[in-house]
């Protein structure tokens, strides 16, 4: 029986450069490689070179990466490589969907994108070509949804992202403590992510207080993640130590190295928080921000979540609460315990990829199953389009919207 095939297209793919997906490309690349025990899958690339273009590999992950000759705006899909697919899952916010302008061929589309930053940017122009019997949007987070939906009062389903529970698991303190060169002694306060998106000043400052109020001096805080350069671990003081981009492999082991996971890092782009499901699958304790996504992902009994509040136009955290829970966490360890397992058992339950990949592949064989509707293209000219915005309409033309 021939399975169903799906071009996926955006901003947040995986060409295989790199060791390993980083960032919103990990979401990208394991949710296409579970589905494809489903369908068949093509990661779409655009590629500058003509010898290049045409081209179809196999991955060893279960999908094909097909490059395509890359295009200028407004974006243009003949009807042959339409013709190979039943639908297209769009991610971020790609605005390949202008296509439908100049064909008559109209393929299903999922859009699925990460934050809320990428979907301001989105919204006008998907507006106008989304067609609301024939489309679906997925989101990560109810809080995502709420964000779209103060723009565009469109259906949205809310689908979080997994996470891999067998490779995310509690291991041996000590010894990934060890590997790491992390000192064995300590309550470590663990980040991991961008450091750009971490206000160091405000972890540093916290972790001092904690250490004040409760007299101890064997607390540090230890970062990871960055750009990907390997860099030597870096004591940037003695209670802080800085270990910078670390290879897929050994997140497990950092995440194990933790005593607590704190994450004082807030922002626009937080539309889930992948780093924090990480963390609780592997059994920690979660201190961060009541903040987008963090709000739905961490339960009070797995962590404590700091108030949030805007100023000068920007997010602000309370310290007082993340300093607070911090305490309460380092003096009980009973209660580092106990938010641990029950952070893993709610990973399992909520987060697993399993869970997650059912999801789409339910709902991409519900898109693929619906009519294609014949009087959308005449609604579409490149001159004039309508975009649908906090219930206005606009009438403008796709390279002006571009």
């Amino acid at each position: 029986m021939r399975k169903c095939s799906i071009a996926v297209m955006g901003w947040t793919l995986w060409d295989g450069r790199d060791k390993t997906p980083n960032g919103a490309a990990v979401v990208t690349y394991e949710l296409t490689k579970r589905l494809s025990k489903y369908f068949d899958c093509d990661m779409i690339f655009e590629t500058s070179d003509r010898e290049k273009a045409g081209k179809v590999e196999e991955t060893s992950e279960g999908f094909q990466k097909r490059f395509i000759h890359r295009m200028r705006e407004p974006w243009l899909l003949d009807e042959e490589f339409l013709r190979d697919y039943d639908m297209i899952h769009i991610w971020d916010s790609f605005p390949i969907f202008t296509y439908r302008a100049f064909t008559r061929r109209i393929l299903p589309h999922c859009y699925t994108l990460h934050s809320a930053v990428s979907m301001m940017n989105w919204i006008g122009l998907a507006s106008a070509f989304y067609i609301p019997e024939y489309d679906l949007i997925t989101l990560g987070s109810r809080c995502l949804a709420d964000a779209l939906n103060r723009f565009w009062n469109t259906p949205v389903s809310i689908i979080p992202y997994g996470v891999d529970i067998d490779f995310f698991k509690p291991m041996d303190k000590n010894d990934c403590r060890e590997s790491l060169k992390i000192p064995r002694d300590s309550i470590v306060l663990g980040y991991l992510g961008r450091i750009s998106k971490l206000d160091i000043n405000l972890a540093y400052d916290t972790l001092r207080k904690v250490k004040k109020r409760l007299c101890r001096e064997d607390i540090i805080f230890v970062a990871a993640g960055g750009r990907r350069k390997k860099v030597k671990p870096v004591r940037v003081k003695d209670d802080f130590i800085y270990l910078g981009y670390l290879e897929r492999y050994e997140l497990p082991f950092f995440l194990n190295s933790c005593d607590i996971f704190f994450n004082p890092a807030v922002g626009a782009r937080e539309g889930f928080g992948l780093t924090v499901i990480e963390a609780m699958s592997c059994g920690l304790p979660i201190v961060t921000a009541s903040w987008n996504g963090y709000s739905e992902t961490v339960s009070p009994n797995t962590g404590f979540r700091a108030r949030t509040c805007w100023k000068n136009g920007d997010v602000w955290i309370n310290q007082e609460d993340l300093v607070s829970a911090c305490m309460e966490l380092v003096r009980n360890e009973d209660l580092r315990e106990e938010m641990g397992k029950r952070a893993r058992r709610r990973a399992e339950k909520y987060y697993c990829w399993e869970r997650c990949v059912e999801k789409y592949r339910l709902s991409f064989l519900n898109l693929m199953r619906r009519t294609s509707p014949e009087k959308f293209q005449s609604r579409l000219q490149p001159d004039e389009i309508t975009i649908r915005m906090k219930g206005k309409e606009i009438l403008i033309s796709i390279r002006e919207a571009l």
